[in-house]
């Protein structure tokens, strides 16, 4: 019997014990024996192997040896094992430059730190312990259904423009429009302070008095934990619209001691002296990075083809490039690669699994070995020797950084800073928000994905109708389908699907170095 950990991006994080040639799920109290679907398609994907890899690592080395060129090291979430990170001590070596920031959070987490300094998420005991848990731009049942299970008997209050599954659960369900976040913050903190509302400010969000009364009454009687997800943060205003949100979470005391209350996607290397990471000297954008900038594109475990904003001028990018991939699995995006690195998958290599949702800590062991691909460590190490450089630790020394669990959590000194009213899109009568979720059988954009874009039945589409979308960037030819869950005038397209980031633009958060998908407005209309 051997232990190891789920690799995929996700809040729970779960353990896995590897007997028989089997995965199996843990009994730890995350965990609890149960796996997930998306856990299943993952053992069923078809990895990437190279019966000539001492030749393929050659050539990889002979390219980063020339001189005189401009490499971008780029990096996703594949493996959310610490030891993925380990490539960035070789290409600081080299000079190359890194895509800082990301596509999916750091807009909200800027936001957080603007008034916390800290991005960390308090222990799930104090979760299990509240008595009303406020789930605010977040699907939990089904991005954290094992952590959801630990309190699925507690009270909810659901902030979303989704009708979710846990907004179907809810005592008190706010169904506001995209952006909405931060005129709703503003009026909360108004209602906390005693001070009257205007009951047009509720109509704006679709919002009745006896729903927000209600939600007054549930956040102020109660012990309140309050589980933020990454829809609100997905603007140029992103930052600003978490610290306005954090205000109201300032006002209910829900970061005294040491932040009991609130869950984002937290640093969980938080307490631990952490040797892997770096702060690279050079760095470009992550969100609208332009690859034909460089001379040799190095990409790890991410498929921005799919995921990242703007697909046309990431293609056309690309195709203007030498690049290298390294990934389990081919992908939209290796189909550009000049050279593909097979990477060992989580069964096949040492690490440590931290979460960002939990405390944690996962010892992944070797389960199975594999003469055809190569791990994060192998192949810095490789690299290392093929250049002539030094300083790379021993295997051990990185991962003995995490082997004992450290619970420790910053105090938390709020900070309220004044920052700049974010209005609501300015909607025509014939535009559209832009609604990008997760769906339950896909992950970012591994696995199945869902085609369709989905519309409430009041703007006049049959089911399986082929219409054209089109925002200011691009337009797409998709079936639509309807769904009363949606927010009127709005389209939900799911992460994931191979159409949607035609249409969203590259332009970055105005804090934090975010993607900003939904800030666009579109149009549909029958093809």
């Amino acid at each position: 019997m051997k232990l190891t950990a789920c690799p995929m991006d996700c809040f729970d994080a779960c353990e896995i014990v590897y007997t028989n040639g089997k995965c199996k799920p843990s009994d730890n109290y995350i965990t609890n024996n149960k796996l997930c679907k998306n856990f299943a398609y993952l053992l069923k994907e078809k990895n990437i192997i190279d019966e000539e890899l001492e030749n393929t690592l050659q050539k990889v080395a002979n390219k980063l040896k020339q001189a005189n060129q401009k490499v971008l090291y780029y990096k996703g979430t594949g493996n959310l094992a610490v030891m993925q990170k380990i490539p960035m001590q070789f290409f600081e070596k080299i000079g190359a430059t890194f895509a800082e920031g990301d596509i999916c959070c750091d807009g909200g987490g800027t936001g957080i730190k603007m008034g916390r300094k800290y991005n960390v998420n308090p222990t799930i005991e104090e979760l299990q312990s509240s008595e009303v848990i406020l789930v605010w731009g977040r699907n939990f049942t089904q991005t954290s259904a094992h952590i959801y299970k630990l309190v699925k008997d507690k009270i909810f209050i659901t902030i979303d423009p989704i009708q979710t599954p846990i907004a179907k659960k809810s005592e008190v369900y706010l169904q506001i429009p995209p952006k909405g976040d931060y005129l709703l913050s503003k009026l909360l903190q108004q209602a906390l302070n005693n001070e009257t509302i205007d009951p047009r400010d509720l109509k704006k969000l679709n919002i009745t008095q006896e729903q927000f009364s209600k939600t007054i009454e549930l956040l102020t009687k109660n012990k309140v934990s309050v589980m933020l997800g990454i829809g609100a943060q997905k603007y140029k205003e992103g930052a600003d619209i978490f610290h306005e949100m954090d205000k109201v979470f300032d006002k209910l005391k829900l970061f005294e001691k040491k932040n009991t209350g609130v869950w984002y996607l937290g640093n969980g290397a938080y307490p631990y002296e952490n040797k892997i990471s770096v702060n690279p000297t050079k760095t470009c954008t992550y969100a609208d990075v332009k690859f034909d900038d460089y001379d040799v594109v190095f990409i790890q475990a991410a498929n921005p083809v799919i995921s990242a904003p703007n697909s046309k001028y990431i293609i056309e990018s690309l195709k203007n490039t030498f690049v290298i991939f390294m990934g389990t699995t081919a992908n939209e995006t290796s189909q550009y690669a000049d050279i593909i690195i097979p990477a060992k998958t989580f069964l096949q290599k040492r690490d440590v699994r931290l979460s960002y949702g939990h405390d944690e800590v996962s010892i992944c062991e070797i389960c199975e070995e594999n003469d055809y691909a190569v791990s994060e460590y192998e192949l810095t190490s490789y690299l290392f020797k093929e250049l002539g450089l030094d300083g790379l630790l021993s295997e051990d020394e990185y991962l003995d950084c995490f082997k004992t669990k450290v619970r420790d959590k910053p105090d938390i000194t709020f900070t309220a800073h004044e920052i700049k009213e974010v209005e609501l899109l300015d909607m025509k009568d014939d535009e559209y928000y832009l609604i990008t979720s997760k769906h339950t059988d896909s992950l970012n954009s591994q696995f199945k994905y869902d085609e369709y874009a989905y519309v409430h039945p009041n703007s006049g589409f049959e089911n399986d109708q082929l219409v054209t979308i089109a925002s200011k960037i691009n337009s797409i030819e998709i079936k639509v389908k309807n769904d009363e869950k949606v927010f009127p005038n709005s389209i939900l397209i799911y992460a994931g699907n191979k159409e949607v980031n035609k249409l969203t633009s590259n332009q970055l958060s105005d804090c934090g170095t975010n993607a900003t998908y939904q800030d666009i407005k579109l149009t549909i209309k029958a093809s």
